[in-house]
């Protein structure tokens, strides 16, 4: 290693004590947060936000929640919150997550958001749920997923005996 090491420390090599002295790798512009940028919601999952806004779905299944949220706006023209359930922007949250209606289409839609995307790559049944859960919540909102996944044709042919 005497030869190399000979090589490496010539007299006319500089140091390098000051190399990077005036030279900026990571400039302010890359450290931005932009964590907000990509909450954008676009295509179907901005309908999906859009009918629930609208309220196209059966609202006499809904007629306990439907009142709560009427209390809800009454008792406040504006952002209102309770313990568990908020009504912002014209959508019902419940902890935090997007309240959807009993109305079969919708759920389908964002079941099929999460599971039948290449991106999610046909999740089972928890990944799924897990998917769906981080921004959505409806009563019997596993069972529902449970059955979607379970009837899923490409999941059943590629289902590990």
């Amino acid at each position: 290693m005497g030869k190399l090491d000979a090589l490496s420390r010539r007299a006319d090599h500089r140091n390098g004590a000051s190399d990077n002295k005036n030279v900026v790798f990571l400039r302010p512009e890359f450290l931005a947060v932009r964590a907000l940028e990509g909450v954008e919601l676009i295509g179907v999952e901005q309908k999906i936000l859009s009918d629930i806004r609208k309220g196209n779905w059966n609202r006499d299944q809904e007629e306990p929640i439907t009142k709560a949220a009427q209390e809800l706006r009454r008792s406040s023209n504006g952002t209102v919150h309770s313990s568990e359930w908020s009504n912002i922007d014209g959508l019902l949250w419940f902890q935090e997550k997007i309240y959807i209606p009993q109305s079969p289409d919708l759920q389908r839609q964002i079941i099929a958001l999460c599971h039948d995307t290449h991106i999610a790559g046909y999740p089972r049944y928890w990944k799924t749920l897990e998917l769906v859960s981080r921004n959505y919540w409806w009563p019997q909102m596993s069972r529902y997923i449970g059955q979607y996944v379970s009837t899923c044709d490409l999941c059943l042919q590629t289902k590990p005996w």
